[in-house]
């Protein structure tokens, strides 16, 4: 078993913050959103269907991020969005490790559907985040890192996701008699 620093309280906390990082941008909290997230903190989404990665670094650019994801322009999944849609980002699987002193790293699967309207709601995109985490002296948890992933997107992070999974299936453990 691996050990682990992380205590419940850690958790719970850390858990508080994925839930936060989605539904203060759906209550148009933008600002409250924004500090979920260090000063210096990055933001790198690898969308799909061949777009080049994009990166959002520091407050002010992460606070015009969080306006175009309240307004419908973008999507951290989808990417741009014209017309504007109106879009619920559903996290799912969250994982949580702390394996130094003040450090957690997060995983997560996403999914976009548009809130719909006249018609249906509809799967937009879906994908994964990659997170690195970090407990403030005051001992709130903020996002140093985050690092999205779409499904179906092309890349050196996939082809190595994809290469340490050829190696656990060619894995073969002894037969059992």
């Amino acid at each position: 078993m691996i050990t682990e620093w992380l205590s419940t309280a850690d958790r719970v906390q850390l858990l508080e913050v994925y839930a936060r990082s989605v539904m203060l941008l759906e209550l148009g909290r933008c600002t409250e959103w924004v500090d979920l997230f260090l000063p210096q903190a990055l933001v790198r989404c690898a969308g799909a269907r061949g777009q080049t990665p994009i990166e959002f670094k520091g407050r002010d650019e992460l606070l015009v991020l969080g306006r175009r994801l309240m307004c419908g322009e973008f999507d951290i999944a989808a990417g741009s969005n014209v017309p504007p849609l109106r879009c619920r980002n559903i996290l799912s699987n969250i994982t949580l490790f702390g394996n130094e002193a003040r450090r957690a790293a997060g995983y997560a699967f996403l999914t976009v559907t548009t809130i719909g309207g006249r018609e249906p709601p509809r799967w937009l995109a879906s994908g994964a985040y990659s997170d690195r985490l970090f407990k403030c002296p005051a001992g709130s948890w903020r996002f140093e890192s985050r690092m999205f992933i779409a499904d179906g997107a092309e890349g050196a992070v996939l082809s190595a996701n994809q290469a340490a999974r050829a190696s656990l299936c060619a894995f073969r453990s002894p037969a059992i008699p």
